[in-house]
């Protein structure tokens, strides 16, 4: 029998990094297993941001990061959701936010709502969301009493090179040994990783390879059995600019995400200023041509240079081969669009704990972690993809070649379903949940034509009650909100012990 793994060499760079060998320090330390860090030079730029759902403050948590801290170093602003605009011509903007799903046990709200758009109720479905009612009054939707008649979260937008030194810090804090010296040459035979050899001549030897360098996949794709698995068919973007703007007069609760003719041009405002992206097809707009619409569509004067990157959506088809596991974009490189990418390092990690081996050697928990984390990936993809392929933009060639790419069979099955039933099949290891699928499906312009039939249990004059009630509730629920500039000046825990 093989004995126990005792050392672990996570390479990488920026926040998967820092984030990977701090959850695996802070989950196997005391178990005497030893994490080296090697530190790759920084893909980041001043002008980059992180945005990130809610479940990052769940890590933050297990990590002993304090919420205001992070608020406060990398000048974040908390995130209720995403406002769409544009992506069907002629209607109106939608909101995605990170609305609570009910209690288990209780029909979706959005059964009732089915059920009453086909008897004739106008109103849409965004406007019974809790979160959405606090992203128009730009409100954070904060815990309040047990029994509240709705809830939601909110994730962050992060200046993502300072977000990247904090967690960094609390590596260092917490013993992990750190290099920065750089790779020469990483010894591969076959399918297992045999060492490291650093620029300053010293040679690493580990027990398990983590690969957290985001989409250079430095060290998964030197095996012998790497392949990797293009989305492009389903995100058509291959192309991010990323820029600066002055800081919006009044902070909004969302990210402000604009369709154009070639792609998309996305708001993330910060404390201190704005960071404007332009995510776009290189075969429909140039790249001096997005910056000029970056500037256009978000009207804000562009600052400094803009720093243009390529993009390839997709995934390794094994993220875990012999000795070297790949978590975050070196597993899964996603799209910018709906705030996932340390949602797919966070996933990532979670996996990767409860999958830790027990023996080195053979790893048969490898089989486990790679369905995983294509399931995990698959239910990200097919979310993104939604927002190409049921767009409602006409005689534009991007998007028109985008709506007539047929989608991927969970997709096609999930708006077949949502559209017969109101009803949304979730899959293992899902990011989002049936509230967000269906504000995205009916975003989209996709109506229920028919529900659940435990709806009709429901007397018709309750029926009503209970669609009038839930308005009620929500509108003044969010009045009692703080906004975002209360917010963040609201006394929070205080920082003093914010690293632990």
């Amino acid at each position: 029998m093989s004995g126990r793994v005792t050392s672990v060499a996570v390479v990488g760079r920026d926040a998967s990094l820092w984030l990977t060998a701090t959850a695996l320090q802070r989950a196997l330390g005391r178990t005497g297993v030893r994490v080296q860090a090697i530190e790759l030079d920084s893909r980041l730029s001043q002008v980059d941001v992180y945005a990130a759902l809610p479940t990052l403050a769940a890590l933050h948590r297990l990590l002993g990061l304090d919420e205001a801290l992070v608020l406060k170093v990398c000048r974040g602003v908390p995130m209720v959701g995403q406002r769409f605009s544009n992506w069907a011509m002629g209607a109106a903007p939608f909101l995605l936010a990170y609305d609570d799903e009910p209690p288990s046990g209780e029909l979706p709200f959005v059964q009732y709502w089915a059920k009453g758009v086909i008897e004739g109720l106008r109103v849409g479905l965004e406007d019974f969301s809790f979160g959405t009612a606090c992203a128009r009054l730009n409100a954070v939707p904060v815990p309040g009493e047990h029994g509240a008649p709705a809830s939601a979260s909110y994730g962050y937008h992060l200046h993502a090179p300072a977000y990247a030194e904090l967690t960094k810090q609390l590596a260092l804090r917490l013993g992990i040994d750190v290099t920065s010296s750089g790779m020469r040459n990483i010894d591969v035979a076959g399918d297992v990783i045999e060492g490291i050899d650093l620029a300053d001549g010293t040679r690493v030897r580990a027990d398990l390879y983590v690969d957290a360098s985001g989409r250079e996949a430095a060290l998964i794709g030197r095996l012998a059995s790497k392949q990797f698995e293009s989305w492009a068919e389903w995100l058509p973007c291959d192309r991010l600019l990323i820029a600066s703007a002055p800081r919006l007069s009044s902070l909004p609760a969302f990210s402000q995400i604009s369709a154009f003719h070639g792609g998309w041009v996305g708001l993330y405002p910060l404390q201190d200023g704005t960071a404007v992206a332009a995510v776009y097809s290189s075969s429909a707009v140039g790249d001096g041509e997005a910056v000029e619409l970056a500037g256009a569509i978000s009207r804000l004067p562009i600052s400094g240079d803009a720093v243009v990157s390529e993009l390839a959506p997709g995934a390794q088809r094994l993220p875990w081969i012999g000795n070297c596991v790949s978590v975050g974009e070196a597993a899964i490189a996603v799209d910018p669009i709906d705030a996932v990418e340390l949602q797919v390092t966070h996933g990532c990690i979670s996996h990767l704990v409860s999958l830790f081996p027990a023996t080195a050697g053979e790893f048969p928990e490898a089989d486990a972690y790679n369905a995983a984390i294509r399931s995990f990936g698959s239910n990200l993809r097919d979310f993104q993809a939604a927002h190409y392929l049921f767009n409602r933009r006409f005689d534009e060639l991007f998007w028109d070649r985008a709506r007539d790419t047929p989608p991927p069979p969970g997709l096609a099955r999930r708006a077949s379903l949502f559209t017969a039933r109101a009803s949304i099949p979730l899959n293992d290891h899902e990011t989002f949940e049936g509230q967000s699928w269906a504000a995205l499906l009916t975003g989209c312009g996709i109506v229920p034509q028919g529900y659940d039939p435990r709806v009709d249990a429901l007397p018709d004059q309750a029926h009503v009650e209970k669609i009038q009630q839930r308005l009620r509730d929500i509108a003044m629920l969010a009045r009692s909100m703080p906004g975002v500039e209360q917010f963040l000046t609201l006394d929070q825990p205080s920082t003093a012990q914010a690293v632990a």
